[in-house]
């Protein structure tokens, strides 16, 4: 039984090889399957030199049974193009979408993509390869007319024709899942598109980076009114945080190291860490290893100590989630930090030397005014990040920013009826959706001055270049200044005109 897992092409242009990554989620179904005795692939669309010419390529060679497709939400509409190919080349295969899209608006899928058999809904760790084994056995196939029947005796789907066959229970034990084969991707692919570092650990710069993702835990425990986590997780994943063992990361970091010179990890989890407990084994682990690291951080928990043993193991750069400079904001968002905490946790990573980005959003909560966003501006200016991001919130699928906007008809839709789903991106454009305080064009104003202010200071160039230690990391930061440059500076003179609205919540 042949699988080919795709992840559709990027939407996000140039701009999108500052953060490129290793699509770690295909790869983890992939080698899932390979270890239950089935053969499977994976393409990554996003660096495929050849784009859809490569599919075609693919499918010709392979000749897969299964078809998988990752579904982000503003990857809809390159998932769909994908799949209409793949089912004219490959009527009888079976294709289906998973991730976080597909898992909070499965049905809908289904009926805005016809050539789809079925929904993988949640974790896909063990209902995929159950699919390939109904495959394997002859008692499934895909296309038009198919007999889909088998597929109702498997939790975790939601297959056409049939509805929703029951939530399959999260797995326990993350450690018994098959270790990742990397060797399943195109390396030079992404050295290609993004340059001598590979794999984006934005930020972190310096000759003969070689970098990819290190997962260590899936879940969370907070509400994010914005983050789609729960909705892929589901709740039958809460209340806690399911962990690796710090002895299997420990394995897999020794086999990146040694199958692919990985000198340089990213941390992606929804949480980190784990635990504080778990921060200090892993760190203590990592002291003398040789290899440095980032990761994505909430401010809660953490204290000087913990800063003190991440330098000192190797930490290089801290992305963390801010979001909001007004108390308020926060409080609604769910958060669970306060604003006072924020700065204090800043201070203590700058203390240290690590390079801190702040995640920062206008619109976090569909209620926030012009006074609370102006309060995130000078949250910036006193935490004084290395990096940030000002991204205007997005109304995912799945969360409750999603619930509250399409309840008060805040979502801009085609004439199907559908939102314009390749817009609904960290960076969109005119976002096609407003807030209680701020049409579409505000936001992007908004969002643009920012920006500009940040990224365009001479304090930040001067900062950077400072860090410059030779020909590879200077190129690199040019290659990137450009990269924000030209994002800042292309939307001038062509947005769409509209009557705004006005900061006192006319609704219009």
């Amino acid at each position: 039984m042949r699988a080919l897992l795709v992840r559709p092409p990027s939407i996000l242009g140039r701009i999108g090889r500052q953060n490129l990554q290793h699509p770690t989620n295909i790869v983890g179904l992939a080698s899932e399957l390979i270890a239950r005795g089935h053969a499977a692939r994976v393409l990554d669309l996003e660096v495929a030199p050849g784009g859809l010419d490569e599919l075609d390529r693919v499918l010709r060679e392979w000749d897969p049974d299964l078809v998988g497709v990752s579904v982000v939400t503003p990857h809809v509409p390159g998932a769909a193009a994908l799949l209409a190919r793949v089912r004219g080349q490959r009527p009888r295969a079976v294709l289906v979408a998973g991730g976080p899209h597909a898992t909070a608006l499965p049905e809908d899928l289904l009926d805005e993509i016809p050539p789809l058999d079925a929904i993988c809904v949640g974790e896909g760790d063990e209902s995929l390869p159950e699919l390939c084994s109904l495959i394997e056995a002859g008692a499934l196939r895909g296309g038009v007319g198919a007999d889909l029947s088998a597929l109702t005796e498997l939790p975790g789907f939601v297959v056409r024709g049939h509805g929703h066959t029951g939530w399959r229970e999260p797995i326990g034990d993350l450690d018994a899942l098959a270790p990742l084969d990397r060797s399943l991707l195109d390396w030079d692919a992404y050295t290609r598109l993004s340059g001598h570092k590979g794999v984006a650990s934005p930020g972190v710069i310096r000759k003969g980076i070689r970098a990819t993702q290190v997962h260590l835990s899936r879940g969370c425990y907070a509400r994010c009114v914005f983050c789609s986590t729960n909705a892929v997780w589901g709740e039958r994943a809460r209340p806690g945080i399911r962990r690796r063992s710090v002895g299997a990361v420990l394995e897999e970091i020794d086999r990146l190291a040694g199958d692919h010179g990985i000198n340089h990890l990213n941390f992606e989890d929804d949480i980190f860490p784990p635990t504080l407990t778990y921060l200090e084994e892993l760190g203590q682990a990592l002291v003398g290893r040789g290899f440095t690291w980032s990761c994505n951080a909430r401010v809660d928990g953490l204290r000087r100590e913990h800063f003190e043993l991440m330098a000192a193991s190797g930490c290089r750069k801290i992305d963390f989630g801010v979001e909001s400079g007004s108390e308020r904001i926060l409080e609604l968002n769910k958060k669970l930090v306060t604003r006072d905490r924020v700065v204090t946790v800043f201070a203590e990573a700058k203390r240290v030397g690590i390079l801190r980005t702040a995640y920062l959003m206008l619109g976090s909560h569909v209620d926030e005014t012009p006074d609370e966003v102006e309060q995130t501006w000078a949250l910036a200016k006193e935490i004084d990040p290395d990096f940030a991001t000002f991204t205007v919130a997005c109304p995912y699928p799945g969360t409750e920013l999603w619930t509250v906007c399409n309840e008060r008809g805040y979502l801009e839709r085609l004439p199907s009826g559908r939102p314009d789903w390749k817009r609904y991106g960290y960076y969109p454009g005119l976002p096609p959706w407003r807030f209680t305080h701020f049409s579409p064009e505000q936001m992007l104003a908004t969002q643009q001055r920012f920006l500009r202010r940040f990224y365009l200071n001479p304090r930040f160039a001067w900062r950077m270049l400072r860090r410059v230690r030779g020909g590879d990391s200077l190129g690199a930061l040019v290659t990137a200044g450009l990269d924000v440059a030209h994002f800042l500076l292309k939307d001038v003179g062509r947005r769409v005109r509209r009557p705004l609205l006005s900061s006192t919540g006319d609704r219009g």
